[in-house]
């Protein structure tokens, strides 16, 4: 099995970023077990297992990683809040798009003032659209991606100017 090192860093990044127990990726006889657990000492371990069955071999490895402090227990600094409130951030990881079909208008552009709940751009994951919206009325002070970009989960996509 080739191991993508690079998507399977981003697996265990998604993973240590949400509020989930364990995940599974399956991709024909390759397998990918992702468990999070905690250690007890406040910090978050994640333990990767990762099983393949190809041309009649068995491989398993085991690796332990750990990911550092838990993030739901500190507090980001009051500039690091708020800087946060004026930005859009990606809800989960995949490819960022600025229309809706590559001959269409763009959802929004600098300058544009948008209405909460009005769609920003798109954001592609498994083949399934996920529409990014507008939490509040605000104007579009700057884009951070560009079209066709891989966003990370919490990436900052807009800065707002909240109305």
């Amino acid at each position: 099995m080739d191991i993508n090192f690079t998507d399977l860093e981003k697996l265990i990044k998604l993973a240590e970023r949400s509020d989930i127990h364990s995940l599974k990726v399956t991709d024909g006889d390759a397998r990918i077990n992702i468990i999070c657990q905690s250690n007890g000492s406040g910090s978050d371990h994640q333990t990767a297992n990762h099983t393949s069955h190809s041309s009649g071999q068995h491989l398993e490895t085991r690796d332990d990683v750990n990911v550092g402090a838990n993030s739901t227990d500190e507090t980001p600094p009051a500039e690091d809040q708020n800087n946060q409130s004026n930005q859009v951030s990606a809800p989960m990881l995949g490819t960022f798009y600025r229309r809706s079909e590559p001959s269409a208008d763009e959802f929004v552009s600098v300058g544009d003032q948008v209405e909460a709940g009005q769609t920003l751009c798109i954001i592609e994951a498994m083949k399934m659209m996920h529409e990014v919206k507008a939490d509040v009325a605000c104007t579009i002070k700057e884009a951070l991606v560009d079209e066709g970009d891989v966003v990370e989960y919490g990436q900052p996509l807009f800065v707002i100017e909240p109305q």
